[in-house]
């Protein structure tokens, strides 16, 4: 169990200020990051891994990693500005300076100098998709596992609705190891004007997809279909 004045800091980190729901901006409450954190540190461990957060918006994956524990570094890249403006100052009061930075980038445009294959571990809360972005979280993963090392991992969070459709996909993806870690609960607060119920509870799975090395798998390069 992290530290209470750990938890307390997290629970004083600043959200959007105006979410954006062309980005399905939503905060990860501090209970549901430090849940999917302490999850992925037993499975891979923390600890001196250099770690990613795509699509980090306010920075509480990120900032939870830094405070729990001790990773080499930690990037949040992030298309909103204003997400990464709150994610900076979220990342001053987490006292996290020396190990977290940022990076404002598209990570779907392929002129985007990503720093592909640089990291462990990829930590993602992605958009779930909507009528008109439907397919929006497979393409999040596809990124992350375009950033992480062979034998790195992806930890992403999904609708448990969706567990079946993603595991019959990631499973035709060559050397790429997929499974379900966890079944969470995240309460979901009111965030737009069209949400008439103050808050909503979701079950959403913690998904462990990792990179195989050359050789654990039969094929050496990594082709995401």
């Amino acid at each position: 169990m992290p530290d209470k004045k750990i938890l307390w800091m997290l629970n004083e980190l600043e959200g959007f200020e105006n979410p954006k729901i062309k980005l399905e901006q939503y905060a990860t409450s501090s209970e549901l990051a430090v849940s999917m954190i302490e999850m992925i540190n037993d499975i891979v461990g923390l600890n001196g891994a250099k770690v990613v957060d795509i699509g980090c918006g306010c920075g509480m994956l990120m900032t939870t990693a830094a405070s729990l524990y001790e990773p080499e570094s930690v990037l949040g890249i992030d298309i909103d500005e204003d997400a990464l403006e709150i994610c900076s100052r979220n990342i001053e009061t987490a006292e996290v300076n020396e190990r977290c930075d940022t990076l404002h980038a598209d990570i779907f445009d392929p002129n985007s100098d990503l720093p592909c294959g640089s990291f462990d571990v990829a930590l993602i809360n992605p958009p779930f998709g909507t009528k008109n972005n439907a397919g929006i979280d497979i393409k999040f993963v596809k990124v992350g596992l375009e950033l992480v090392r062979p034998g790195g991992s992806v930890f992403s969070l999904h609708k448990t609705s969706t567990r079946d459709y993603i595991l019959k996909t990631a499973n035709k993806w060559d050397s790429i190891q997929t499974e379900c870690c966890a079944q969470m609960r995240w309460k979901l607060p009111a965030t737009y004007k069209f949400h008439k119920q103050k808050a909503v509870d979701i079950d959403v799975d913690l998904m462990h997809f990792k990179k195989l090395e050359s050789g654990e798998k039969g094929k050496e390069d990594i082709q995401l279909q």
